[in-house]
């Protein structure tokens, strides 16, 4: 027997598995093998809890699931969100028995995709497991003996030959392989034609056909034919050798397909490792293209990944959509799960619109130090007098950690309008070591900003000596002879070759260094 936080985190394996099932439920079609796959592989994460006839129950909270009242994978973006959408369909218990299979988990998922109104219309999803005869899962009842009582209430009764499995998993319609393989095939004569077509009329009246079979093909094994046709809309939508009258019809048959599903398939598409680049970047290229249609959805899976490098690629595609996303992205502004306002304000930072300064000005208020953070990165790289005012503005504020960052920003920009700003702070008195922390990010600042203006102060500090506080002295010298090197101006040269003789050899070392850049300079 496992411990409990050892069941607690194979719970959340056994949970996150039932995830990755709905995930291919929803990019697979009906009796794709794949299907049968990944309720197999669901299973598996079943069984080191429903081994040695144990049965695993859960409760449901809007918020995430609970096991002996403790909350489960607490924080999980993905369990979270599995949380909430069983809630919404009326589950507030689940039960999986010792005995679960493969098939009834597959029928599960596919039962538990149906729409709310849909479960409701037909007496909730556990009137349909009953129907199904589905008597491994259980939901809403609580007690394991009420369970085993009805299940065995169930097996006893004739079956429901009014119900028909295959079309409630259909939605009603039993489309078979040989359907499947006949749709791609029309969908690549369709295509076919299409690029060959010169006439709008014709074009704009196969476009209709196009979504209809486009939608059937969002599988792994047509994703050769998905891109194709997407690459094709994308052309016809901008290319200048088409008229104006096709170009609109393209765009609008963009926008019919700009659904969650299409979206959540290009984007599983993209974010998979074995995904070659040069795909990946036309896959990119089509997202980016949808622009504003999408961006929701993108925002929404960005907020619940848990992996970086697919949160980089995501990013990508979302910075590419450009100032278009910008309402969307300005609405996660006001979320309260800091990292999904974090990455909104990485976007708006990459998107560089100085429409944003507002709304950013207001976050480096924000309660999490990682979002203020972000935002002063966000105002380094859109850039422009405002932002510099506001960094300005920062880097005299109480806050001392963004004052730093403040500060190293206004360098980073060359604001040479800060320099009398930055200058006046390397007058205040105080020796602690935050302070002097403070001061030489102020001189590393006036360095990269190169103001001449600054080279009287910065001599000032490199030729003072102290008794009292040297060693901290010594770094503000260090640092002020670096400073005079990026500036390179011949003025400071004698300083600085007096300055190699200092009975300080960081500060002598540093002052080499300085006259290596000027004479660099000066070549």
């Amino acid at each position: 027997m496992q411990n409990g936080s050892e069941l607690h985190n194979l719970i959340a394996t056994a949970l996150t598995g039932v995830v990755k099932q709905i995930k291919s439920v929803r990019y697979y079609p009906a009796k794709h093998p794949a299907l049968q796959a990944a309720a197999k592989e669901s299973l598996r994460s079943f069984e080191p809890i429903l081994g040695g006839g144990n049965h695993l129950s859960v409760t449901i909270r809007k918020e995430g699931f609970l096991f002996d009242d403790s909350p489960v994978a607490k924080g999980n973006q993905v369990i979270t969100q599995l949380a909430t959408f069983c809630f919404a369909r009326r589950i507030q218990h689940l039960t999986f028995l010792a005995d679960l299979n493969s098939s009834d988990l597959h029928h599960f998922v596919h039962y538990l995709l149906l729409d709310p109104q849909t479960l409701q219309k037909q007496g909730g999803i556990q009137a349909i497991l009953e129907k199904a005869r589905l008597t491994t899962i259980w939901t809403n009842i609580r007690d394991l003996d009420d369970i085993l009582e009805r299940r065995e209430e169930i097996e006893s009764l004739p079956e429901d030959p009014e119900f028909d499995p295959a079309a409630v998993l259909a939605g009603g319609e039993d489309v078979d392989e040989g359907q499947a393989q006949s749709d791609a095939l029309a969908l690549e004569t369709l295509l076919a034609r299409m690029e060959q077509e010169n006439n709008d009329a014709r074009f704009q009246k196969a476009l209709q056909e196009l979504v209809s079979l486009l939608r059937l093909q969002l599988n792994d094994e047509q994703r050769p034919l998905v891109m194709r046709a997407f690459l094709l809309l994308c052309r016809s939508a901008t290319g200048k050798q088409y008229s104006e009258e096709r170009r609109q019809n393209a765009r609008l048959c963009l926008g019919q397909l700009s659904t969650d599903t299409t979206t959540d398939y290009l984007v599983a598409y993209l974010t998979e490792e074995k995904t070659e680049k040069k795909t990946r970047n036309t896959l990119i290229q089509i997202l980016a293209f949808m622009g504003s249609k999408i961006t929701n959805r993108l925002l929404k899976v960005l907020a619940g990944e848990s992996s970086a490098t697919k949160r980089k690629i995501l990013h990508e595609v979302l910075v590419r959509s450009g100032p278009a996303s910008l309402p969307f992205i300005n609405e996660c502004l006001s979320d309260d799960r800091w990292f999904v306002v974090r990455n909104a304000v990485a976007l708006l930072g990459d998107i560089r619109s100085q429409d944003s300064l507002a709304e950013l000005t207001l976050l480096l208020q924000h309660d999490d130090i990682r979002v203020r953070r972000e935002t002063i990165r966000a105002l380094t790289r859109i850039g422009g007098k405002r932002a510099i005012n506001i960094l300005l503005q920062t880097a005299a504020s109480d806050d001392q950690d963004l004052r730093r960052q403040a500060i190293l920003s206004l360098g980073a920009m060359r604001a040479t309008v800060a320099s009398p700003t930055l200058m006046s702070m390397l007058k205040q008195k105080g020796w602690s070591q935050r302070g002097i922390d403070l001061k030489k990010d102020t001189i590393r600042a006036l360095g990269e900003i190169r103001d001449p203006a600054a080279i009287p102060e910065l001599l000032k500090i490199i030729t003072k000596r102290r008794w009292l506080h040297k060693q901290l002295n010594d770094e503000l010298r260090v640092a002020a002879a670096a400073a005079l090197g990026d500036i390179a101006e011949e003025s400071t040269r004698a300083a600085l070759e007096k300055a190699t003789n200092d009975k300080s050899t960081t500060v002598a070392r540093a002052a080499a260094q300085a006259l290596m850049q000027l004479d660099k300079a000066n070549t």
